[in-house]
């Protein structure tokens, strides 16, 4: 049988999410077209059928994430997954990767130069009880992502991890309700809440400490009362088990694991509390 690689084009994404429905991935066709659209996409194909699939996105220069790597579950054990790999990483010979792999595929991600850096832990619940937002003090304020406000926001973000992110930020303006928590006018945290899956995901948030960040959460939840959440962040924090005493429950915890250098945050630089995805970080 012989496999051949190409790139992954619009009219394969209904490919992409057979793909992930097999293995049970929460992802929309819609959410497909986001991820396409912010990265590159490669296929696995035979002479009549895509088998697998893998997408890269660069955020500068020298940085990328790397995920969606599925593999038909007739064709799996014939190498597919390596090709995958090594089609992508082509792309970025020097650059810094980074991916959340299960236990299952850390070992072939190792053989690639990947190290494991720490645990995700996956939050979710079906309906999401009611959250209490604790009181904003007298010069504390949420408020709706003002068009002047992007360009810190970018900053910050990359600041927090060290990917350069403007498309997929200028793409949550049209696909996200971008939120963010000021303090006698300074801005202490940003949130992004958007339809993903089977409900919503809350991320990425980013925030000066936890308590900005917990209560940016706690305002935008709280419209998000008996939906499907989803919150995707460090394990072993305060801020997971803070998630779990609002209802929101680990049900996954994959390995976060990266080729190159770690990102040092600078001094004073916003950290990441949630991600826009495990793919995207």
């Amino acid at each position: 049988m012989k496999i051949q690689l190409r790139a992954m084009h619009h009219n394969d994404l209904s490919q992409g999410f057979r793909l992930s429905q097999q293995v049970n991935w929460p992802h929309r066709l819609d959410d497909w077209e986001q991820a396409l659209s912010l990265g590159e996409g490669i296929v696995a194909q035979t002479e009549s059928a895509i088998v697998g699939c893998a997408v890269l996105w660069p955020w500068g220069e020298q940085r990328s994430t790397l995920g969606l790597v599925i593999v038909d579950a007739a064709y799996q054990g014939q190498g597919i997954g390596k090709l995958l790999m090594e089609g992508l990483l082509e792309k970025v010979p020097e650059g810094n990767i980074r991916l959340h792999a299960t236990e299952m595929g850390k070992g072939l991600y190792e053989k690639y130069g990947f190290k494991r850096q720490c645990t995700i832990s996956q939050h979710q619940t079906a309906q999401l009880p009611a959250i209490s937002a604790p009181e904003l003090a007298a010069d504390e304020l949420v408020s709706p992502l003002q068009k002047h406000e992007l360009t810190s926001l970018i900053e910050h973000d990359f600041q927090s991890h060290g990917l350069y992110r403007p498309m997929l930020w200028q793409n949550l303006i049209n696909s996200a309700d971008i939120r963010v928590f000021k303090k006698s006018g300074i801005i202490q945290g940003y949130m992004a809440i958007r339809q993903f899956g089977r409900g919503y995901v809350i991320g990425p948030l980013l925030a000066d400490d936890e308590c900005s960040a917990q209560k940016l959460f706690s305002y935008g939840a709280r419209s998000l009362a008996g939906k499907f959440v989803r919150v995707d962040t460090y394990s072993n924090t305060d801020f997971a088990d803070w998630l779990v005493q609002q209802g929101l429950p680990c049900v996954d915890a994959p390995i976060m694991m990266i080729r190159g250098e770690p990102w040092i945050r600078p001094e004073g630089a916003m950290s990441d509390y949630s991600f826009m995805s495990q793919a995207m970080g």
